[in-house]
C-alpha cells in the first residue's frame, strides 16, 4: 500500500499534463520494479507449493507402503488384531 501512494502521486502530476520525462521514466522505471518484484515472490510462491507437494506426495506413499507391510493396502483400514 505504501508504495502504491507515490506511484499514484506520480501518475497523476504526468496525466494532469505537469510531469516531465523524469517523472515518466521514474514512474516506468518504478512500476518495472514493482512488476519484477512481484514475479520473483510468485516464482518463490511457486516453488515452495511444488516442495510441499512432493513432501505430502511422499508422506502418502510412506502411509501406503506401511499399510501394505501392515496386512492391508487401503487407507484408514488394518487387520491388525
Amino acid at each position: 500500500m505504501y508504495k502504491v501512494i507515490p506511484l499514484f502521486i506520480l501518475l497523476s502530476l504526468s496525466a494532469c499534463g505537469g510531469g516531465s520525462d523524469a517523472v515518466n521514466t521514474a514512474l516506468s522505471d518504478a512500476t518495472t520494479k514493482q512488476a519484477e518484484e512481484a514475479a520473483a515472490a510468485a516464482a518463490e510462491q511457486a516453488s515452495a507449493l511444488a516442495t510441499a507437494t512432493a513432501l505430502q506426495d511422499a508422506a502418502n506413499q510412506a502411509q501406503q507402503t506401511a499399510l501394505q507391510k501392515f496386512g492391508t493396502g487401503k487407507f484408514g483400514q488394518s487387520t491388525f488384531q
